[in-house]
């Protein structure tokens, strides 16, 4: 900043060298293209704050405004042409212009230099350096230029190495518009080492000498104005930048969408697919499962009155076993049917209550005892007293389906054997058969529903319907069933139920 007060402040300077001198005197002249120069550039940066709300632009046009008045007044022009009603108002009044002329200076260095984001305690000195300029201005009003000058001068060399010190550490920091501010500065300080040394003797006196502070001061002007159109270059890289930021972050946001949606879409493809395949699947069980049983009941009658007509009652005892086996398997697998049908459209009552799980067990080994007296095979009970806290419905359907599967693949003259344990808060319900066994690639896709089908020990098929519905019923629960098995030695199917209510139930969804 041209820092004009510097000229009262360390120079003998008169204020009123320039008042009364013709105007083709060359100092008039050049103190004529300093004002015309100071002006434009206050009016071009003012026009660039009204469009950019960019405070250094104000405190920049402030600096200069207040600059020009001091100089008008250091030059005793004020006098001349705009309070010559009151002369001695030269004597003190440019004191008041300098304070804030010195005010704007350091609040411009501030700003421009960015001293808040670059260094935080820099930019509180500032403040002070601030403060103190404007101390100047308040004091000027009530003190005389003998008792205030010892102030300015010491104000000004506190202030004047402060904005180069600051420009320096910010450029090293890496800001790179601090580097045109130290170069705006040189003009000023060579001007002002020039006027220092002519007034030791070291320089002859001559216009160039005499005038070198204006000089310097009108060129520091050039290069800060020329040091803020690179400040609003840096804008404007800053603003492509912001932008090229957000479409960035448009297409990521995009890409991501697009990511998203794909999962969905392969989520909703694969849901297709299985449900596709669990429709080929249900016609396929009514295609096999469902025939098989009409198929042996078909010419029935004939036979029975066949048999009847000869007297051959064993054949006829026969036949009422098969009628028995064909009408059980038939209503296991209808009622397996429509179990799986109500599950897909999420059509399953859910209740659930606390009840004696061995209740519940016996109830069901009463439906199955005709089914495994026929195969010779023995249900031992082992189950014990215990709450389960179910929906008592597809907890029956639970145990109907895993304890036909025991009967199934048990042998003629084994056993199936039941038992309860608790543990924690879980009940469990152990069914043991002694079946066949079953491999490790069997086991992991017990209950998905994609097994083939599977034959019992007197030919009885199955596709795992039944399995598939006693996971989603445990689930529905809150419970978990799995299988351990080796073959050969049969297999255990153990189901774990919630023993009593939990704090909070859980939401019941049926896909």
């Amino acid at each position: 900043m041209v820092n004009t007060h510097l000229t009262t402040f360390l120079s003998q300077q008169d204020p009123n060298t320039i008042a009364g001198a013709p105007p083709t005197d060359p100092r008039s002249l050049l103190l004529g293209i300093v004002y015309g120069l100071m002006i434009i550039m206050a009016v071009y940066n003012f026009l660039i704050y009204v469009s950019l709300k960019d405070r250094a632009y104000l405190l920049y046009v402030g600096v200069v405004v207040f600059n020009v008045l001091t100089i008008i007044a250091i030059n005793g022009l004020g006098k001349q042409y705009f309070w010559p009603s009151t002369p001695e108002l030269d004597g003190i009044i440019y004191l008041t212009f300098a304070g804030l002329s010195m005010y704007c200076s350091s609040r411009f260095a501030a700003v421009f230099l960015k001293l808040k984001e670059f260094d935080k305690r820099m930019d509180l000195f500032m403040w002070v350096v601030a403060g103190l300029s404007l101390l100047l201005t308040l004091l000027s009003l009530f003190l005389t230029v003998e008792q205030i000058t010892p102030y300015g001068r010491w104000l000004v060399l506190l202030s004047f190495p402060s904005y180069m010190v600051v420009a320096i550490i910010t450029y090293r920091k890496g800001f790179q518009p601090a580097l045109f501010y130290i170069i705006a500065w040189i003009p000023y300080v060579l001007g002002l080492l020039t006027r220092t040394m002519h007034g030791a003797g070291w320089l002859p006196t001559n216009f160039v000498v005499l005038n070198s502070l204006e000089i310097g001061g009108s060129l520091e002007i050039v290069l800060l104005s020329f040091a803020l159109a690179y400040r609003i270059k840096g804008m404007r890289k800053e603003i492509a930048e912001k932008e090229l930021e957000k479409e960035q972050f448009k297409t990521k946001l995009l890409e991501e969408q697009k990511i998203v949606l794909e999962q969905k879409v392969d989520e909703r493809t694969k849901e297709l697919s299985e449900a596709n395949a669990t429709k080929d699947k249900f016609f396929s069980i009514i295609a096999h499962d469902l025939r098989s049983p009409m198929i042996a009941l078909q010419g029935v009658g004939q036979k029975l009155e066949y048999f009847i007509r000869k007297d051959r009652q064993e054949k006829l005892l026969e036949m009422g076993s098969k009628i028995d086996q064909s009408i059980d398997q038939l209503n296991h697998l209808l009622n397996n049917l429509l179990n799986w049908a109500a599950s897909q459209t999420g059509g399953i009552p859910h209740h659930p209550d606390t009840f004696d799980l061995k209740m519940l067990v016996e109830e069901n080994i009463e439906l199955y005892q005709s089914l495994a007296a026929s195969k010779e095979i023995q249900i031992v009970n082992q189950i014990q007293s215990m709450n389960a806290h179910a929906d008592l419905n597809t907890t029956s359907a639970i145990i109907r389906n895993v304890l036909s599967n025991a009967i199934k693949f048990t042998l003629s003259g084994g056993k199936v054997t039941i038992s309860n344990d608790s543990i924690g808060k879980q009940s469990y319900l152990m069914i043991k058969d002694e079946g066949p066994g079953m491999d490790q690639t069997t086991l992991k896709n017990l209950f998905s529903g994609d097994m083939k089908s599977i034959t019992g020990s007197r030919g009885e098929k199955g596709f795992g319907l039944g399995l598939k519905l006693c996971k989603e019923f445990v689930e529905m629960n809150g419970g978990e069933i799995k299988a351990e098995s080796v073959e050969g030695q049969g297999s255990t199917f153990i189901v774990s139920l919630p023993s009593k209510a939990q704090s909070i139930e859980k939401s019941i969804e049926i896909a």
